[in-house]
């Protein structure tokens, strides 16, 4: 079974593994389990891609306390301990359940003894939020490249013969999904992405993303698009969100808080230059090498982390000045960058993402099959 408890666009990192795997296995009975309505597009994306997936799919419906959460803040997905805690009963009757979320081993040892928990990651980032003890609670864990994979091994949280290197899945997906689109502005100025981080205490927004929206207001030479982490302005009132959208300029700036397109690609792969902080968006955009600029909003000693691998990919700035000026000449430094990169690129979702969901697929089956 695959269990998505938690905001939609997790479920496009596992999503296309259960349809390989369907393709793979048509023996196993595969199903699918979410925790609200906000899934059903991911679900209908799937299928487009392919036309043979048709699971089961159950809908965990906590409905009163859905209806409280969205009258309070406005969110979608009810809480995901309750919703676990609602439907553990059914969750023993599997024999696999494979989660993009960690929430799920709270709930590890109320499963069935013959339960296999399995994890594949949603991301791909440089954070030491890769590294999570939470981890070892998994029988069997997905990963995306050689540098997650050195890093999980030596914090002891993944073991050999537990994990398979398998890709980027949701970067194999959307190469599947891959057609024209059309420009995001009708216009020939090169288009700038902002995609701030969601924690605060990483996050540029608060610092300076007002700033940088009005930086770009008053020049003609570059287009913007605000497209933050999914999780920036989930729990944000309508009125708030409402504020923040009225910052866009008709043909010059877009402000996005919510929509689908955080977690399509449509601004990833529809950008020129990457303007960002520590969201592991940036690997999604790096499937295209291009020039970066990367926000250093609180001052962090970055030379030499590994936490901050990526930001020796393009220039770092601590103002929103400097930050503009890098931007101008993005363009002329990219050749000093580019090489790195394609290794940055490599080592963290395993370069070609061709095929990552039938790897995942593959490695999953091999795991709850083994030969003899």
């Amino acid at each position: 079974m695959f269990l998505f408890i938690g905001e939609a666009h997790q479920a496009l990192h596992a999503l296309p593994i259960a349809a390989e795997m369907q393709a793979l296995a048509p023996d196993v009975e595969l199903e699918v389990a979410v925790a609200s309505d906000a899934h059903g597009w991911v679900l209908d994306l799937v299928r487009s891609a392919y036309p043979g997936f048709a699971p089961k799919v159950k809908k965990l419906a906590i409905p009163a306390l859905s209806a409280v959460q969205k009258r309070l803040n406005g969110a979608d997905d009810p809480p995901r301990l309750l919703t676990l805690l609602r439907h553990i009963g059914y969750l023993r009757g599997f024999d696999a359940i494979v989660v993009p979320e960690r929430t799920t081993t709270i709930v590890r040892h109320f499963l069935s003894g013959r339960t296999r928990l399995i994890f594949t990651p949603h991301g791909a980032g440089d954070k030491a939020i890769m590294l999570d003890p939470r981890d070892r609670f998994f029988d069997f864990v997905l990963v995306a490249g050689e540098k997650s994979e050195k890093r999980l091994l030596e914090a002891g949280t993944i073991t050999p013969g537990r994990y398979a290197v398998n890709g980027y899945v949701k970067l194999d997906f959307m190469q599947k999904m891959a057609r024209h689109r059309p420009p995001l502005f009708d216009n020939d100025r090169p288009t700038v992405l902002y995609a701030p981080h969601f924690r605060p205490d990483q996050s540029s927004w608060e610092t300076m993303g007002r700033d940088i929206i009005a930086a770009f207001a008053a020049q003609d030479r570059f287009n913007l698009v605000v497209a933050p982490h999914i999780r920036l302005f989930h729990r944000v009132s309508k009125a708030a969100k409402a504020k923040i959208e009225a910052m866009a300029v008709p043909g010059k700036i877009i402000v996005d808080t919510g929509s689908n397109r955080l977690v399509d690609m449509t601004y990833t792969g529809g950008a020129d230059i990457y303007l960002g902080d520590v969201s592991s968006q940036v690997y999604e955009f790096l499937a295209t090498p291009r020039p970066c600029v990367f926000l250093n909003a609180h001052g962090a000693q970055w030379q030499g982390d590994p936490n901050f691998l990526f930001w020796t990919l393009g220039e770092v700035a601590d103002t929103v000045p400097a930050a503009m000026a890098a931007i101008e000449r993005a363009g002329s430094e990219h050749p000093r960058y580019s090489a790195l990169q394609a290794q940055a690129l490599a080592l963290s979702v395993g370069g070609d993402p061709a095929g990552a969901a039938r790897r995942g697929a593959e490695a999953i089956l091999r795991y709850l099959r083994p030969a003899g």
